[in-house]
Parts: C-alpha cells; sequence; structure tokens
C-alpha cells in the first residue's frame, strides 16, 4: 500500500520522480511500471494500471445514460492519461494535467492507499492548513463508529 509525503519538483517538460518507496510498492504488489494518472478534485491521483483497470470495471457497470454519470465519466476518464515509468523512476504528466492541478515546480505526493495524490506544493499548503485537521477529528467518529 501508498503510504507517507513526499516532496518532489517537475522538470521544465513535466517530468516528476516517483519516490522509490512507492516504486517498491509497485515492484512488490503489481510488478508493473506503468499509472494512470487524472484529474480529482483539486489534485491528480495516479493509480496503478491494476488498480485503474477496476476502476474501470466498476464504471463501466453505472447506467451510462444517466447525466451525472457520464459528467462523472467525462471528467474522470477523460483526463485520464497512461503514465509508465522510465528508467529514472520519473512519469511524465501531460502539460493539460499540470494545469488542472495548478502544478508549476513543486509537487507534494500522498501515499493514499491504492492511489497517490499529487498536489502542487502551493495548492497542497493552502488545503492542509484549512481543512484537513478539522477534517480529520470529524472523521475519527465516523472511523470510530466502524471499528477503526
Amino acid at each position: 500500500m501508498f503510504r507517507g509525503r513526499y516532496d518532489h519538483t517537475v522538470t521544465n517538460t513535466g517530468r516528476v520522480s516517483i519516490p522509490s518507496k512507492f516504486r517498491e510498492v509497485c515492484r512488490d504488489k503489481y510488478g508493473e511500471e506503468t499509472f494512470v494518472i487524472t484529474n480529482f478534485d483539486k489534485c491528480l491521483v495516479a493509480y496503478p494500471l491494476k488498480e485503474w483497470n477496476e476502476i474501470e470495471n466498476k464504471i463501466s457497470e453505472l447506467p451510462q445514460f444517466r447525466q451525472d454519470v457520464s459528467a462523472f465519466m467525462r471528467y474522470l476518464m477523460g483526463g485520464a492519461v497512461d503514465c509508465p515509468i522510465d528508467s529514472q523512476g520519473r512519469v511524465l504528466i501531460t502539460q493539460s494535467l499540470r494545469t488542472h492541478a495548478n502544478i508549476q515546480k513543486e509537487v507534494v505526493m500522498i501515499g493514499m492507499l491504492k492511489k497517490i495524490e499529487i498536489w502542487s506544493k502551493e495548492t497542497w499548503d493552502k488545503e492542509e492548513s484549512i481543512s484537513s485537521y478539522e477534517q480529520f477529528k470529524k472523521s475519527r467518529e465516523i472511523l470510530a463508529e466502524h471499528g477503526l
């Protein structure tokens, strides 16, 4: 599982290193060197191809003619890009994805169990300082009801 926070820099061409701990997870659990990266909230999410395929299978079961389903699919699937890890442990984040997440130079990568969030450092710093801890405190009560 992916866990932890890592700060990295994006090159001028849009390449960013995947943290070595995350690459280890990929090698051990997925045996592949490809991520699918897409839009999500104010950040990007990177899924190992196996996890992404499971999401696609579940999405394909949704009622395709519902407007909300179509809008969801258009946003999530329309932004999805296959991003293989190169020989230096980096992925290329397309310009459109970088624009969506307001990524300029510095990024924060957050391990989220089966996926990785990729945030603009500036956006992450704002979001974390505003709501993360308060939301964490609220969520603790809900999680406690589920035995966590």
